[in-house]
């Protein structure tokens, strides 16, 4: 009797007028979202390799403690299913002498529209445009057959109410897959025959698997929403209403509304004042060393019987006894600097601990706020499983480290070993003393950027998997045993 009633249920939405729609909808929009995104992709590929090559030829002949090393962030390979935040997302780390590395955004803005009116990719098609077909789909699933008298006389037959709700659902369900999948086969065709990306590689093709898997539990959750909500109302006309009220409240409205209530419940400090802080504070740090080593240097030299407040170091710069104080002064700086440069790092260090501990509170906050709607758990999944979401922020954080280490061991270091500075008086001198042409100094890159696995990225977004395995089950237990004590009259 199930079966009958499924494939019942499938010849009807079949010839429905809606099915056809869900079907142009599916193998229109998500073949061209995906090779719009995928175009896209090979465009900043391509414009991340050019920077790069003229970085690196560009600074061949540029050597001292001055140079600024960068390092270009690859454009994410799975971006090509969700955008996400790569407009924000920084494209270039950049790390000096100093030790001071800051993550940048220069990707400038092509077209001002793009970025008004937002982006068709995968991601949004599911989460903005599937999901109200999913609402319009169902509507009517039982308010309409209780108008007919259809469901009068189904349930009128000695036949299980689970099993009429269930139909439903499996045959709803089933009809929207097929335009879906219709749609996914669309896209992998045309992405095959006219990119260069190797779409059916494993490097793309498990990821996006995942990702199927995610979007059709997120589909399946607002379809029992419609049905519940069908279930709930008394006619077809108050069932439109309100699964258009309840996609804007959980599509639009919780999301956006989340970090506005996190930033009233818990305020933090903005990026800028942080940044003005850690300048003030390695300015600080930097006079006291000036001071110190100012002072070092006038005592050695007072020593050798020489003012430093009155000896000028460029025009007596080969005084043997100004010789003699230098060599002195570099024995005994060594020390006093690395102490000045480890309070640095540690004075800074504490000040991104601090500020970067409120943030993730304040970010926990807003997402667990955010969360109330599916919509939230699946954007966030998706969005860390492309690596355009929030958990790419702390990646690059973590490459960043990763690329200022690589720079000051095999970069800096070596020609800070012939690098002087001496401070005498109200004058300056520094420069590289030896040849730095020996030294056989590379541009240093960042090499090698890693994305996080496709296992990583689940582990970090276990809560959003169980919430959408909740809310799964949750409305399709909740719409089955509303329907086993509906009033079909």
């Amino acid at each position: 009797m199930l079966r009958h009633l499924i494939i019942k249920e499938i010849q009807e939405i079949v010839t429905n007028a809606r099915s056809l729609f869900v079907m142009l909808i599916c193998v229109v929009l998500i073949p061209l979202g995906l090779y719009v995104s995928t175009k896209e992709y090979e465009q900043a590929k391509t414009a991340y390799i050019d920077a790069e090559r003229m970085y690196i030829e560009g600074n061949k002949d540029n050597r001292g403690m001055q140079f600024i090393a960068e390092g270009y962030i690859p454009p994410s390979p799975l971006s090509i299913f969700s955008s996400g935040l790569s407009g924000y997302l920084p494209n270039k780390i950049s790390t000096n002498s100093q030790g001071v590395w800051q993550a940048i955004n220069d990707h400038g803005i092509n077209n001002p529209i793009a970025l008004l009116f937002g982006k068709i990719d995968f991601y949004f098609i599911v989460t903005f445009i599937l999901s109200l077909l999913a609402f319009i789909f169902t509507f009517n699933s039982i308010t309409g057959e209780k108008e007919s008298g259809t469901l009068r006389l189904i349930a009128a037959n000695p036949v299980h109410r689970w099993k009429i709700i269930f139909a439903k659902i499996v045959g709803n369900y089933t009809v929207f897959l097929v335009s879906f999948f219709a749609g996914i086969i669309s896209g992998l065709v045309l992405l095959t025959l006219t990119t260069n990306v190797p779409i059916l590689s494993t490097s793309y093709l498990l990821p996006f698997v995942m990702i199927l898997i995610i979007s059709l539990m997120f589909l399946f959750i607002l379809f029992n929403l419609g049905i519940l909500l069908s279930i709930k109302t008394k006619n077809s006309g108050a069932s439109i209403t309100a699964s258009l009220l309840l996609w804007v409240l959980i599509a639009v409205i919780i999301p956006k509304i989340s970090p506005m209530i996190a930033q009233i419940v818990y305020p933090i400090e903005t990026e800028e004042v942080v940044n003005k802080k850690k300048t003030m504070k390695r300015e600080e740090i930097q006079e006291e060393y000036d001071k110190e080593r100012g002072a070092l240097l006038s005592a050695i030299m007072k020593e050798n019987g020489l003012n430093a407040e009155t000896f000028n170091i460029f025009s007596s710069w080969d005084d043997p006894a100004f010789t003699t104080s230098r060599n002195k002064y570099d024995k005994k700086i060594s020390d006093i600097k690395n102490k000045y440069e480890i309070r640095k790092v540690e004075e800074i260090e504490k000040i991104e601990r601090n500020y970067n501990s409120k943030k993730h509170v304040q970010q926990n906050i807003a997402k667990n706020i955010s969360r109330i709607s599916p919509v939230s758990s699946f954007t966030f999944l998706i969005n860390d499983i492309t690596h355009t979401g929030l958990g790419e922020l702390k990646n690059i954080e973590t490459n960043g480290n990763q690329f200022r280490q690589y720079t000051e061991s095999e970069y800096y270091s070596r020609i800070r070993t012939d690098y002087k500075e001496y401070r005498v008086g109200g004058m300056i001198s520094n420069g590289y003393f030896g040849d730095i042409s020996k030294l056989g100094l590379e541009v240093p890159r960042l090499q090698n950027y890693i994305y996080p696995s496709l296992v990583d990225s689940l582990v970090n977004n276990w809560t959003d998997i169980l919430l959408l395995c909740f809310y799964s089950l949750l409305f399709f237990i909740v719409s089955v045993f509303q329907f086993i004590k509906y009033d079909v009259r």
